[in-house]
């Protein structure tokens, strides 16, 4: 699913401090929706069990993407199967966690500690 959405203005507005002007072109990013204090609690953390969850990760309505369920299906096997087989683990040093950059950040190193208690 995209990650951003260009669009352009049609009448001036401030957002934050920030102007945008009548015709500006503006990027919209979609995951930064979904860390919205105001609509998720704990907004900044992953929460997976989160019970009011109405992200926009795969777009809305007809736009919603076709593979959205087949994603979801996967990531449940993954975590599934990853807890099943490793069983305990830790971060072994929150600071020593990098990030990717670009359109779409995620985690690109993550040090865990298996068999790890507590």
């Amino acid at each position: 699913s995209p990650v951003t959405m260009g669009r352009i203005a049609t009448e001036p507005v401030e957002i934050d401090g920030a102007k945008i002007g009548e015709g500006d072109r503006v990027l919209l990013n979609f995951p930064g929706a979904n860390r919205d204090p105001e609509a998720f609690e704990r907004a900044d953390e992953v929460v997976l069990d989160r019970e009011r969850n109405r992200h926009i990760a795969f777009g809305l309505g007809i736009h919603r993407c076709a593979g959205s369920n087949l994603a979801r299906m996967e990531m449940q096997v993954a975590l599934r199967t990853w807890f099943e087989r490793i069983g305990e683990f830790e971060l072994e040093d929150p600071d020593a966690v990098t990030w990717a950059g670009g359109q779409v950040r995620g985690p690109r190193r993550v040090p865990v500690r298996f068999g790890a208690a507590g």
